[in-house]
């Protein structure tokens, strides 16, 4: 952050910045960015707060180390920086958490335009001797006086924003509008957790109704749709597909079958394949796959092999025409669906083609 640059700004004007960057991403620290945040409320001037936020954070350092962490935060601080370039100030709010303010701009259609090129060009982000690591960014939006009154109203927005766009899938925006966002719940961890085996409780629940199967596997189907908004989700037998729904607000409507075998080669222990962008499979010769995923227009998807006893039935296959990064608890939930879809085609002595006839 250039000093220069924060010293044209009413609120910093005649204040010792030497100790107000931080020591990591060198932006302006969480209390010189929260100071500014509640300046500008208490002098009621209108402006934008973005929180951004590095999507699975945890998974970087977990597999690349904690160095690798630091450079991911301090690059992901270089690229806000130049994205806002004068509009605005950045701080680093929380561990993986940036906080943006852009005073004097409110207008939807400005707010969107910052957060569309900062995103779109976050996603292309590289790093050197990393070629698998892609990394998003998630970024909720609120804007004063429009959206909160107060400094705790309108972090509360934007977090409400924020929660939205990670449950959306992660690598995008979302500003904050009261009609669609504010009856929004944010839930702490264990609330998450709690969520998690409620959801889970419901893939049970749901294949163990007393209708017939072909019924309950559409059931599901439907309920992953619209709890998780994915934009295509389908179950494969080794011929065709025999259920699918594709997201009303999905970019495309091309989706078609792709048979299992493209994605065995890839497949882990537990029967699972997942990519978060397309482009990765051109490294490894997948070629044909990719070929079929740009023919459909898919940048990410993940497949859960359904089976029981050794014996294959097919896939369920959910697909993005977005980078999505897969969540644990996602993964969690599409693994026991198929195993369960499995089970049950194993005890009644059928297959997929024969209750989708």
């Amino acid at each position: 952050m250039n000093i220069d640059k924060l010293s044209t700004i009413d609120f910093f004007k005649g204040q010792d910045l030497t100790y107000a960057f931080d020591a990591l991403t060198k932006v302006v620290n969480r209390e010189m960015i929260t100071s500014y945040l509640a300046y500008l409320v208490d002098k009621k001037t209108p402006f934008t707060l973005y929180l951004c936020d590095v999507d699975n954070f945890k998974h970087v350092n977990d597999n690349y180390g904690h160095m690798m962490g630091d450079e991911v935060l301090t690059v992901f601080a270089n690229h806000i920086e130049k994205s806002i370039g004068n509009h605005g100030v950045v701080g680093r709010y929380g561990g993986d958490e940036f906080m943006i303010i852009l005073e004097g701009i409110t207008e939807y259609n400005d707010v969107w335009a910052v957060c569309h090129g900062m995103n779109k060009s976050a996603s292309e982000l590289t790093f050197v001797g990393f070629d698998d690591l892609h990394v998003t960014l998630t970024t909720g939006i609120s804007r004063y006086p429009l959206d909160g009154s107060t400094y705790e109203e309108l972090l509360g927005t934007a977090d409400k924003a924020l929660y939205r766009g990670k449950m959306k899938g992660r690598n995008c925006f979302i500003i904050y509008l009261a009609a669609k966002h504010s009856k929004i719940m944010l839930q702490n961890s264990n609330e998450k957790t709690y969520s998690s085996m409620e959801m889970l409780s419901r893939v049970f629940n749901i294949l163990s109704e007393e209708k017939p199967l072909n019924e309950n596997i559409t059931s599901i189907v439907k309920y992953f749709s619209s709890s998780l908004m994915i934009d295509h989700i389908c179950i494969e037998s080794a011929t065709k597909i025999c259920a699918q729904l594709i997201h009303p607000l999905a970019k495309t409507k091309l989706f078609k079958f792709i048979p299992v075998e493209l994605f065995e080669r890839e497949m882990n222990k537990t029967g699972i394949f997942f990519v978060t962008q397309r482009r990765t499979l051109m490294p490894i010769g997948r070629m044909e796959l990719h070929s079929k995923f740009k023919e459909q227009e898919i940048i990410s998807s993940m497949v859960a092999r359904i089976e029981c006893n050794g014996y294959t039935y097919g896939i369920l296959r959910v697909d993005s025409c977005n980078t999505r990064v897969w969540q644990t608890a996602e993964m969690d939930l599409f693994v026991v669906a198929a195993k369960l879809i499995g089970l049950l085609l194993y005890n009644s002595q059928t297959n997929l083609d024969d209750i989708y006839e």
